[in-house]
């Protein structure tokens, strides 16, 4: 520091605490001062600065978009989902399917048109599937979770999460856990990561427990269970709760609107997730929108006063 600032430093009576009296010796001072701060700032590492300038941006662009207590799955429709209430209805999106075989990725866009109204909650949705020759490493793991981050952020709308939508056989497992990881590590901290599971895997096939994954959001795929319907149906009947617990409020159970009668086997305990997916397999229209804004909505998840 300059003899000339540290002068007018100690000319400061520390018990009064005032500036020097001379406005000359005040500017002296203060731009000392700046030009302290600003040799700090350049000794910062790059990279510190622009992460910190990243995040101040993430901050300030766009408005925040509320966590909703329902969100539709859009999958492979032309959906015009205008007439939602973005205050209480979100929308995860198939962006595209990442296929492996052998050492190989391939990618496929969801070409779909999607429209949506301003300041509704968006989660990008990704669709993998592996051929039974696939040679999983660490080094695919890498490529792949690269690309999938890429692609999830590749849109034109700043997204709140990213759901990956994957039915790992028992020994895909292990690279999944692994692929997870890098996932969340490669995204930003402000989008959470979800994963849909198989039914089976929250009833009797608890894997998700001891995995641990870093993921944000569990969501059981309740429908198009084939022979484990029964049981399903069974469980929801005897009350019982869903698994993995350890992941508490992370559940958010997935139906679909082509089987009604799953919703009426949970009835009002629907209320005690703090969220749940709803697919539709013909699409969404104006007729099956309003019936789940009103049916839904208005009765199962009116807010709490």
């Amino acid at each position: 520091m300059p003899a000339s600032i540290k002068n007018i430093i100690a000319g400061i009576d520390p018990s009064k605490k005032q500036w020097p009296a001379d406005r000359n010796c005040r500017a002296l001072l203060f731009a000392g001062m700046l030009g302290s701060v600003l040799a700090l700032m350049l000794a910062l590492p790059l990279t510190l600065c622009q992460s910190s300038l990243a995040s101040l941006l993430g901050d300030l662009s766009g408005p925040r978009h509320a966590s909703p207590r329902i969100v539709l799955w859009s999958w492979q429709h032309n959906d015009d989902l205008r007439g939602l209430d973005p205050r209480k209805i979100g929308v995860a999106y198939l962006m595209g399917r990442f296929f492996l075989d052998g050492d190989k990725i391939s990618m496929e866009r969801n070409l779909a048109r999607l429209k949506l109204p301003s300041g509704i909650y968006r989660e990008a949705a990704l669709r993998l599937e592996m051929r039974p020759d696939t040679v999983p490493s660490d080094a695919l793991a890498e490529d792949l979770s690269s690309r999938m981050v890429a692609l999830a952020l590749s849109g034109a709308q700043r997204i709140q999460a990213l759901q990956i939508d994957f039915d790992a056989r028992q020994n895909e497992r292990n690279f999944y856990v692994l692929l997870l990881g890098k996932v969340r590590r490669k995204l930003p901290p402000s989008v959470k990561l979800s994963i849909t599971a198989l039914a089976s895997w929250c009833l009797g096939d608890d894997w998700l427990s001891a995995a641990h994954l870093p993921v944000d959001e569990v969501v059981p795929m309740l429908f198009s269970m084939g022979p484990q319907r029964s049981a399903v149906l069974d469980f929801l009947d005897a009350k019982s709760s869903l698994s993995p617990h350890m992941y508490g409020d992370r559940l958010a159970p997935g139906f679909s609107i082509n089987e009604p009668d799953l919703f009426a086997r949970l009835g009002l305990r629907l209320d005690s997730y703090r969220r749940i997916y709803i697919f539709s397999s013909a699409g969404w229209n104006q007729k099956t929108l309003i019936k789940i804004q009103a049916n839904l909505t208005d009765k199962i998840f009116e807010e709490h006063r």
